[in-house]
Order: C-alpha cells, then structure tokens, then sequence
C-alpha cells in the first residue's frame, strides 16, 4: 500500500521540492523522498517517533529537518514557501476539525502548492463485509460513527474519525480545490486482517495488483481502507 502512496508522490510532486510532512512517524516516507532528490521538513507530534526518523535520516540529513509539532503548531514554522504538504496513513484522522489546520498549510504553500493525504475512508467495504460474515454486526459500520471510535494506533488507543472523500474535500475547500482522487486497499484487505494475507497470499497479491489497476476509477474511487487526495492550493 506504501508503494502506491509514494508513486502517487513521484508522479504529481517535482523532483527537486520542498516538502512539508505530517504526522511523519518513524519517517519511512521522509526517508525515501529524501532519497528522491526532495527536501523535506517532518513533523510529528511525538518526540520519540521525531528521535527514531532523525537516527534513520542520518545519511540524508541535508536534505530531512525534523521537528516535534502538533497539527496545531505548523504556524510556527519560519519556511513559508513549500511546494507540497504531505500526510499519509490516516493521521489526519485524529482530529475532525481542520479549519485551522486548512489554513496553516495554505499559509505555508506556494501558489498552486499541492497538499496530498491519505485518510482512513468512512466507506470500507472489506471491513463491513468482514464483520458482517463474522457476526460481528454492531462492528460492520462503525467508521460512520460521528463521534468517532477508540482505534488501537502503535500499542495505544486513540479517537479516531473516519471521513468520505467529499467530507474532507468540503472540510478543505476553503483553501483547497480537488485535483485527483485515488483509493487505497478497496480490494486488498485492511493490514489489520494479517490473517487473511498469511493464508491467501497469491490471491492477496493479485487484489493488491487489481487495486493499482482500478485506484484512480470513478465511484471505485471513493471506496476503500484509505483515499489518496491530491489537492492544489487556491
């Protein structure tokens, strides 16, 4: 699923630019665009995780910062002029109000800067399908929840909000207007169902070859574990 996140990163963000990360983690993804030729600034709301991305980025520390903020914090960052803004694996997914942060990234963007996430989708068909079969009822549409639900995020609970493509392109539209629109594992299962891959592999990896076919489809598009959103700042 990585892999399509970064090819989706190569096609539309030019070699060369200036990138800001959220919720960057361990800095799996910081790592391999700075080793793309981009500049990147990482940021992540746990010291620990910022400590672990700075012992990976050593051999490309030109080109990583890495700095300990909250989505509330990126105003406090001195650079104004980035070429794109990118979050990946539902961090995003943590807060459900993004006016502020909508416009905090604009305020850090060039113009027709892009802004590419990727968001746990309300809309899981794997998921439903899965607590469906195993009777498990009450759990088969629980990403509609508004109020959202304790998911397990790296050993610890947090509340987790789940949004459709339209909800977070409207929670963005402000300042942002919709380029392109991908899911992500609309036929491969969610990486929680470990189960399923270690006894259905072959099978597994042709749905992974058929998600890299079919992610950029209308309708199919808006269905999946995740969504892939590329934006353009107005």
């Amino acid at each position: 699923m990585r892999s399509l996140v970064h090819g989706v990163y190569l096609k539309y963000i030019p070699k060369g630019s200036s990138i800001l990360e959220l919720n960057a983690g361990t800095g799996v993804d910081a790592v391999f665009l700075a080793e793309q030729g981009y500049k990147v600034n990482a940021t992540d709301i746990s010291e620990e995780m910022i400590d672990i991305l700075k012992a990976k980025g050593k051999s490309e520390k030109a080109k990583i910062e890495a700095k300990t903020l909250s989505f509330d914090e990126i105003s406090t960052i001195a650079e104004n002029n980035f070429d794109a803004v990118v979050s990946n694996f539902g961090g995003l997914n943590c807060i459900n109000d993004f006016s502020k942060l909508s416009n905090d990234l604009a305020a850090k963007l060039k113009p027709n800067g892009l802004f590419i996430a990727v968001v746990m989708n309300k809309i899981c068909p794997w998921e439903i399908f899965y607590y469906i079969i195993t009777l498990k009822f009450g759990e088969a549409f629980r990403r509609f929840k508004k109020q959202g639900i304790m998911a397990e995020l790296n050993g610890e609970k947090v509340l987790t909000y789940y949004f459709t493509p339209g909800e977070f392109t409207a929670a963005f539209s402000r300042n942002f207007t919709k380029v392109k629109l991908f899911s992500l594992g609309l036929k491969t299962p969610p990486p929680y169902l470990l189960g399923i891959y270690n006894r259905l592999k072959p099978l597994v990896k042709l749905w992974m070859k058929l998600d890299k076919i079919f992610m950029g489809l209308p309708i199919l598009n808006l269905m999946g574990d995740h969504f892939i959103i590329v934006m353009k700042k107005k």
